[in-house]
């Protein structure tokens, strides 16, 4: 019979084998994010109730249990309870054995999950075993924090609301066949197609519902720009992109019904003119659409968005209706919206769904214009913030240019817009609750709503800068201040003038906030206003330093040294810590600060943290609490600072 188990019983007095004819175990950092993410978005909507985590499916044995299907989750879900039970933040232990769980003829994997049950990272054998136990190390605390949850919390919720349903094949089940069939997966609905149908159905005027279907279709895709669906002919009165967009594609109609009425008469012209359209027309090309740049699409795809479309919805749902109770988490996605427009007569969804598909209009083209994107150049990544500029003229198409860069000061600010978003960007990777995102999107519609007008980079570089002083300050405090409060009480204006002093004392659980601001304004103070903090002590690797993803907060002096003794001073402080990324963590051994500074500087020269530069100069005097309180208040200092918006020195 079936039965439903909750994931404390889940390993107790179980004994389970994974055959040789399943894969090996292969969730990456997007299957096992998932997961943490997914649990702590139930922690946080309601601990009550109970999260159905899908099917264990298991062969009865004489010595336990054969997974046929679920092993991909039950090896998960073994790493994250041993990761759990390790843990000093919650009174958790283990009540399963290491020989629990294993895999047929494969000892590098049984003796990974050997290691990963006592702790010992030195026999993690198997990469994907090891990957997993380090994604769920870094990424735990970090997700926790986003959710506003602790780790006791999460913990709770995994242990005891968490459920599985455990199913037990009959005996004569021939299993190879059996597991054919359990990994045939049928095709769902996702919930934004869900939501675009149930939107739509209140719309009876079939130009309304045309001009839905072309807005929605256009910014679904979050890696092209919203005018390239708009339809482009040679003909002006037919044109729809340079109608809608104007006469280079960066400008856009003040209503709703402004751009129905611009639809509508360029369609119906279209149509008019398709059916009136003779021999000669078809064979001159009269009227001709325009096909886009087979190389321009190439170069499109290799853009990637800072989010993705249903959590882009639910930013769009926020700004439109000034709601901060608007959850931003793709998994709420229709409850968010139906609590909103269910509850209205049919005539004022019918006006919800006109206003809402205006507001995506708007939204995805500031969007496309002033967010930054991740450019794939094959062996690195850059971070671009472009805009398209569109030629109507026969023969011409398009083309990019930096959205600010009319003159040198302009270009200067460019490269600070883009740093200041890459910098947020880094800090909170996740699609979910991306609040600097929302601030930002917020911003540049009251922007564009008041002075209906280009942004100018000065005007946006004093935003990011007052919001990341924002965010550093107001939520450094006994009671941090809600993100929401920022972005709509706020205006992300900051509060405070201090942070408390367990900013610089909460030793791994420090915020990579923190660190990527201190580098965005390390690299700031050393770029631009050079007078303020003289000396820093930076290189001229400046110009090539961008944010990447860092996870992973280090000690630069070990907890337990490898070869020394323990340090005389307090190592979580702020000045002895470091963020460093994922595959760089290995370098960062129980060795000395010197001996890490070679064995990191021998395998990689590429910067990616500025902070740790500074350190590595004073890599071999690092012992000496004098050393570090002296970089450590310095580091103290550029953060508290305020950075002068106007300054264009050199």
């Amino acid at each position: 019979m079936p039965e439903i188990i909750a994931i404390k019983s889940i390993f107790k007095d179980a004994k389970y084998r994974i055959p040789i004819y399943q894969r090996e175990y292969a969730w990456t950092t997007k299957e096992i994010t998932q997961l943490l993410s997914d649990l702590c978005s139930k922690v946080k909507a309601n601990s009550n109730d109970k999260y159905y985590l899908g099917t264990l499916v298991v062969y009865n044995e004489t010595k336990g249990e054969q997974v046929i299907d679920g092993q991909q989750r039950l090896t998960t879900l073994y790493i994250l309870l041993c990761y759990l039970a390790q843990t000093n933040k919650i009174n958790y232990s283990k009540n399963f054995r290491s020989d629990t769980l294993s895999f047929d003829t494969r000892p590098d994997s049984i003796k990974t999950l050997q290691a990963i049950h006592s702790g010992n990272s030195d026999d993690m054998f198997n990469a994907s075993l090891r990957s997993a136990y380090n994604i769920i190390k870094n990424s735990l605390k970090q997700y926790c924090d986003e959710y506003n949850i602790t780790i006791s919390e999460f913990s709770d919720y995994l242990l005891n609301q968490t459920l599985l349903l455990k199913v037990e094949v009959p005996p004569d089940t021939d299993l190879n066949h059996y597991f054919e069939i359990m990994n045939v997966r049928g095709e769902q609905l996702e919930k934004h197609e869900v939501l675009k149908s149930r939107l739509m159905s209140s719309l009876d005027d079939e130009v309304d519902r045309e001009l839905f279907t072309l807005i929605w279709d256009g910014a679904s895709d979050m890696n092209r720009y919203l005018q390239m669906f708009f339809q482009r002919t040679t003909k002006k009165s037919t044109n729809l992109r340079k109608l809608v967009f104007g006469k280079d594609g960066n400008s856009m109609p003040k209503s709703y019904e402004e751009l129905y009425s611009l639809f509508e008469k360029a369609t119906e012209i279209d149509n008019e003119e398709t059916d009136e359209l003779s021999i000669e027309d078809i064979i001159t090309g009269n009227i001709e659409k325009f096909r886009e740049d087979d190389n321009k699409q190439q170069e499109l795809e290799k853009l990637t968005s800072v989010i993705n479309f249903p959590n882009f919805l639910l930013h769009v749902l926020k700004i439109m209706t000034n709601d901060k109770t608007v959850v931003l988490d793709d998994k709420q996605l229709l409850e968010q919206f139906e609590r909103i427009y269910k509850p209205k007569p049919d005539d004022e969804q019918s006006q919800f769904s006109k206003d809402f598909i205006f507001a995506l209009f708007k939204i995805k083209f500031l969007y496309d214009k002033y967010i930054i994107r991740n450019l794939d150049l094959g062996d690195t990544t850059q971070w671009v913030l472009r805009k398209q500029i569109h030629k109507f003229e026969k023969n011409k198409s398009y083309h990019y240019n930096a959205t600010f860069g009319d003159d040198d000061a302009e270009k200067k600010n460019h490269k600070r817009v883009v740093m200041l978003q890459s910098m947020f960007h880094v800090s909170f990777p996740t699609r979910i609750y991306k609040h600097w995102l929302c601030g930002t999107l917020k911003f540049l519609c009251e922007h564009w709503d008041a002075y209906d007008e280009e942004l100018d980079a000065v005007t946006f570089t004093d935003f990011l800068e007052q919001m990341s002083d924002a965010f550093f300050y107001d939520r450094n405090q006994p009671v941090p201040v809600e993100y929401d409060d920022i972005l709509f009480e706020n205006d992300c204006k900051a509060q405070n003038e201090n942070v408390i002093d367990k900013t610089w004392r909460s030793g791994v659980d420090t915020a990579n906030f923190i660190f990527n601001r201190l580098d965005y304004l390390l690299w700031y103070f050393s770029s631009y206003e050079k007078k303020v903090f003289q000396n820093i002590g930076l290189g001229s690797f400046l110009d090539d330093f961008q944010f990447g993803f860092r996870t992973s907060v280090e000690h630069f002096y070990p907890q337990q040294p490898r070869n020394g003794q323990p340090a005389n001073y307090d190592i979580d402080r702020f000045g002895n810590l470091c963020l460093i990324s994922q595959n760089n963590n290995s370098r960062f051994s129980n060795d000395l600060p010197e001996a890490k500074k070679a064995n990191y500087q021998k395998s990689s020269r590429s910067v990616e943290s500025l902070k740790m530069e500074l350190m590595w100069n004073e890599a071999e005097n690092w012992g000496d609490e004098y050393i570090v309180e002296k970089h450590e208040e310095k580091m103290k200092e550029i953060l508290l600072t305020t950075v002068n918006i106007d300054s264009n020195e050199e």
